[in-house]
C-alpha cells in the first residue's frame, strides 16, 4: 500500500475518532471538554454574527453546553493585531477569576483568531471566514464550516493536556489525530506538519536545534534563506508553523503581567499592547522570542503585523523580558494535512477540483444543494433544471433559476439569479445593509483587493485605472483620502432592492469593459456607493442567517419532490 493511501486511511480513521470524541463531549458528563472557547473578530459586527451562529448551535445542542463560548473584538474597532487580540482573551480570562495568582492554572482554553476583515476572499467579510462553508457534510447531516471543523477536530485535545491554551489561526483547518499530542512541555509548543518550502515560504517555519524545540522562528521568509538557515530537509519540506500553538500557564501568566491598569474594554480605553499602533502580532512578537537562537536585536527587525515604529519597539522589549526564558517544543505531526483557505481563486479550485483529493473525508463537490448534476461546485444552492452553470462555478447559498446562465469558473454568494447571464470568472455577492437597502458586489475570482491605485489594479479581468478612464471617473469619486486601495473604492450601488443591485453590477462590469451606454454610467455615477470594506462592515447579518436558512428549507423541500419524481422510497 502506498504512503498517501495509508495517510489518507489514517486520517480517515483520526476523523471518525475526532467525530466520536466531539459525540461524547455533547452527551457524557465526566468528558473532559474545554473550559473556554474563545473567538477573536475585527469588529462589534463581525462578534455579533459569530455571536448569532454560535446562539444557533447551543440551541440545537450541537456544542457541548459546559464550555462557555466567548466573542472578543477588537476594541473600538481599531486593529490590534493577533496579538493584542490575544492580551484581550488573557486580559478576560483574569477578569473571569480576580482573586487567582495564576488564572489560568488548571484551565483547558481554546482560541480561534478570526478577527480579519476576508479582504481575499471579501464574500466572507461579514459573516467571518471561520463560518464559511466546507465542502462536507457532517455524519449528522449538516453543511461543515470550518468552525464546525475546528470544534469537531478539537474535541479529543482536551484530553491530552493538563492545562494551558491552544491557539489556533481561523483560516487553516488542520487534520491530525489528537492522540499525536504530546503535550508534555514548559512554556510553549508549536504544533508543525512537514511540507514543500513552496508552501513555507508563506507561512512561518520552525528549525528544530536537534532535540524537538524551536531553534529559529522564520515568519514567511524567502525560499534562499529558508536553505541558507537549514531549515529545509533533503526531500524539499520544512516544518511548517500550522497555526496551532499551545502555550502554558506559567507563560500565559508571565504575558498577563505585562497588562497594566489603565486597559478597559467597555469604555475602548487600552493599554499600549492592544492599540492600533503598535499591531503586536501573535505569530510574529510571540513566538519569535521562544526559539533559542533568537536575540532582542534581530527582534526589533522583525516584520510587524502594521509598521516598524517606536510602539512596537517597546512593546517587543517589554515582551522579550517577560518570556525570553521560556522554550518551545516542537510537536511535528505526521501523518497530517494543512489546508489554508486564502484567497478566492484558492477557495475555488479546493471546492471545484481539488476536493477530490479529500474524497477520503467524503468531501465532494456538491453540499445540500438542488442541483440537476454538472461539472460545478455548490453549498447550501438551489439550482433549476433549466439553468446553466458553467465549468468550475461555486454556487453557495444561492438560487440559480428560470433560463439563467452562469459563466465558468464564477463564484455567486447570496444572490438570486433569475433569467439572467452572468460572466464568466467573476465574483457575484450580495449583502442586506442595515440601514436599509441592497449591494450587490461584483469583483474577479483573480482580484486581490490589497492592491492600490495607480499602480495599476487588476479589476474584472481588466484595470481599475482602464476603468476610471473609459468612463471618465476621477480618483476623488471612489476614495476621500490617500487610502485608495480596492478594497475602499466605493464601486457598489445601493439599490431599493435585490433585483436593482444585480442590474447596478451588470453595468459596472459594462463599465469596466467599455461597453456601457452614457445613460449608464450617469445612473451609476449618481447613485449612492458602497466599497467592498463600508457594505461588509453595514451587512444585516440576522438577514444574511434568514436568506440561508428559507434556502437550506427551499433546497430540502425540492430534493423531496425529486425524489418522489423519480419514485424513490423518500425516509
Amino acid at each position: 500500500m502506498s504512503f498517501k493511501k495509508m495517510k489518507n486511511l489514517f486520517l480517515r480513521q483520526s476523523y471518525m475518532d475526532s467525530w466520536e470524541d466531539y459525540e461524547r463531549s455533547l452527551r457524557k458528563k465526566n468528558f473532559l471538554r474545554w473550559d473556554y472557547i474563545i473567538l477573536t473578530a475585527s469588529n462589534q459586527e463581525q462578534a455579533a454574527a459569530y455571536r448569532v451562529q454560535i446562539d444557533e448551535r447551543l440551541e440545537k445542542r450541537l456544542l457541548p453546553s459546559d464550555t462557555k463560548y466567548v466573542v472578543l473584538p477588537d476594541p473600538g474597532g481599531k486593529r490590534v493585531g493577533s496579538g493584542g487580540a490575544t492580551f484581550q482573551v488573557l486580559r478576560y480570562i483574569g477578569q473571569q477569576i480576580p482573586h487567582e495568582d495564576n488564572p489560568f492554572k488548571g484551565r483547558r482554553i481554546l482560541v480561534i483568531h478570526s478577527g480579519g476583515d476576508s479582504k481575499r476572499v471579501p464574500q466572507y467579510s461579514a459573516l467571518g471566514k471561520l463560518f464559511s462553508p466546507v465542502p462536507r457534510e457532517l455524519p449528522d447531516g449538516r453543511g461543515s464550516t470550518l468552525f464546525d471543523e475546528f470544534i469537531v477536530g478539537m474535541s479529543g485535545v482536551p484530553s491530552r493536556i493538563q492545562e494551558g491554551m491552544l491557539v489556533l489561526s481561523g483560516d487553516v483547518l488542520l487534520l491530525f489525530n489528537s492522540l499525536q499530542i504530546d503535550a508534555q512541555f514548559d512554556g510553549a509548543a508549536a504544533i508543525s506538519i512537514k511540507e514543500p518550502v513552496s508552501t513555507g515560504k508563506n507561512h512561518g517555519v520552525f528549525l528544530n536545534d536537534g532535540n524537538d524545540y524551536v531553534k529559529c522562528f522564520l515568519h514567511k521568509q524567502s525560499e534562499k534563506k529558508l536553505r541558507e538557515m537549514g531549515a529545509v530537509n533533503s526531500e524539499g519540506n520544512v516544518d511548517l508553523d500550522t497555526g496551532a500553538v499551545l502555550f502554558g500557564s506559567e507563560l500565559l501568566a508571565a504575558l498577563y503581567g505585562l497588562i497594566t491598569t489603565d486597559y478597559k474594554l467597555d469604555d475602548v480605553k487600552f493599554n499600549k499592547f492592544c492599540n492600533e499602533e503598535a499591531r503586536i502580532s501573535f505569530y510574529g512578537d510571540f513566538l519569535y522570542p521562544l526559539a533559542s537562537d533568537s536575540t532582542l536585536e534581530d527582534f526589533y527587525k522583525e516584520a510587524a503585523e502594521g509598521t516598524l515604529n517606536d510602539a512596537l519597539r517597546d512593546c517587543r522589549t517589554r515582551i522579550w523580558n517577560a518570556i525570553h526564558g521560556f522554550s518551545m517544543k516542537l510537536i511535528c505531526l505526521s501523518p497530517a494535512e494543512f489546508i489554508h483557505f486564502g484567497t478566492t481563486k484558492e477557495l475555488r479550485q479546493l471546492v471545484t477540483q481539488d476536493v477530490q483529493d479529500y474524497e477520503f473525508l467524503e468531501w465532494k463537490q456538491q453540499v445540500n444543494s438542488a442541483a440537476a448534476g454538472g461539472d460545478f461546485a455548490a453549498h447550501n444552492a438551489y439550482v433549476g433544471r433549466r439553468a446553466k452553470v458553467g465549468k468550475g462555478a461555486y454556487i453557495e447559498n444561492a438560487y440559480v433559476i428560470g433560463t439563467s446562465e452562469v459563466g465558468k469558473g464564477t463564484v455567486l454568494s447570496h444572490v438570486r439569479i433569475n433569467d439572467r447571464k452572468v460572466p464568466s470568472d467573476v465574483v457575484l455577492h450580495g449583502i442586506e445593509q442595515t440601514a436599509g437597502g441592497y449591494v450587490v458586489r461584483i469583483y474577479g475570482v483573480n482580484d486581490n483587493p490589497k492592491e492600490k491605485y495607480p499602480c495599476g489594479v487588476g479589476y474584472l479581468d481588466t484595470t481599475l485605472e482602464k476603468l476610471m478612464e473609459l468612463n471618465g471617473i476621477a480618483a476623488e469619486e471612489l476614495w476621500d483620502d490617500d487610502e485608495t486601495y480596492l478594497w475602499f473604492a466605493r464601486l457598489f450601488p445601493i439599490c431599493s432592492t435585490h433585483e436593482e443591485a444585480l442590474e447596478a453590477a451588470d453595468i459596472l462590469y459594462k463599465m469596466a469593459h467599455g461597453t456601457a451606454s452614457a445613460g449608464e454610467v450617469n445612473i451609476w455615477k449618481n447613485c449612492n456607493r458602497m466599497s467592498l470594506y463600508s457594505s461588509f462592515n453595514n451587512a444585516d447579518i440576522t438577514a444574511a442567517r434568514l436568506w440561508e436558512k428559507e434556502l437550506e428549507n427551499r433546497v430540502l423541500a425540492r430534493r423531496f419532490i425529486w425524489a418522489l419524481e423519480e419514485g424513490q422510497y423518500y425516509r
